[in-house]
């Protein structure tokens, strides 16, 4: 067992997948030496003309400068669970926090949804990335069918099979007279979110330790630390998840309050 862990730990953390050569994946010594950087795009590859594994830099560096190169894009939970470490906050554009989200046991068409998700290989509850810069088709998909009422159970397979990634149909689907509830769901799933990063975050104190020295922390306080790293980052995510639906919301209701004023306007003239 002992060695089974250390040769996963080997394979996980240095192994190099070289795109030339149809994502076959390597150990090249010396080469995983090479430390990480989010704004770095270069890789290495297998060389046909050298008969070995390269590595062009894609700027110029100064003698004695550290050369960095791109893990690939990878969130920080993602980058902490291969390699063991967590970027800087707001440093990785690659990041994204894994939103819950779950169909209501209340809800009267709760069997036939599950059932429209489940032929499309889904469940009641699903994951969906969020990142800084927004979220997929497929989640809004998923949102419109969790609020969807029973008026529109002919469209339930639609849009299940819009909320899976599996699905070549149109996953752009549009439903205005239900997009409020649905932006409101996925808001309410993200302040959900929110109170337990925060709860945990509450738990753990402040923390402001520096992990690139972990041979100077205690094991555990060095991993207690990435924890916090990492929840930070992800909560990160989704408080500007918030402030986005919130801004949608709040520029929908004030929208329809206008448009019902100029109605009452319109109605008071040809009274």
């Amino acid at each position: 067992m002992e060695t089974f862990r250390w040769s996963f730990g080997i394979l996980f953390s240095r192994l190099v997948r070289l795109p030339s050569m149809n994502g076959k994946v390597a150990l090249v010594p010396w080469a995983d030496m090479l430390n990480h950087s989010c704004e770095v795009e270069t890789f290495l590859d297998y060389d046909k003309s050298s008969q070995g594994v390269v590595f062009t830099t894609d700027r110029a560096y100064q003698p004695g400068e550290q050369v960095f190169i791109s893990y690939g894009k990878k969130s920080n939970g993602e980058l902490l669970l291969s390699y063991g470490f967590v970027p800087k906050e707001g440093t990785n554009p690659s990041d994204l926090v894994e939103l819950p989200l779950s169909l209501k046991k209340s809800d009267r068409c709760y069997k036939e949804k599950l059932e429209a998700l489940k032929k499309h290989g889904l469940s009641a509850s699903q994951c969906y990335p969020i990142q800084i810069t927004g979220w997929p088709l497929e989640l809004m998909a998923y949102a419109y069918l969790a609020v969807s009422p029973p008026s529109m159970s002919k469209q339930f397979d639609e849009i299940a099979a819009a909320a899976s990634n599996k699905s070549t149909i149109k996953k752009d689907l549009r439903y205005p007279d239900i997009e409020e509830k649905a932006l409101q769901f996925i808001l309410d799933s993200c302040e959900s979110s929110i109170s337990k990063y925060s709860k945990f975050l509450q738990a753990s104190g402040s923390m402001d330790l520096d992990v690139t020295s972990p041979k100077q922390l205690n094991r555990r306080v060095f991993l207690k630390q990435l924890a916090v790293d990492l929840c930070t980052s992800e909560q990160r995510i989704l408080f500007r998840a918030e402030y986005i639906l919130r801004r949608r919301l709040r520029d929908m209701r004030s929208g329809e309050l206008r448009a019902l004023r100029i109605f009452d306007g319109l109605r008071n003239i040809f009274k």
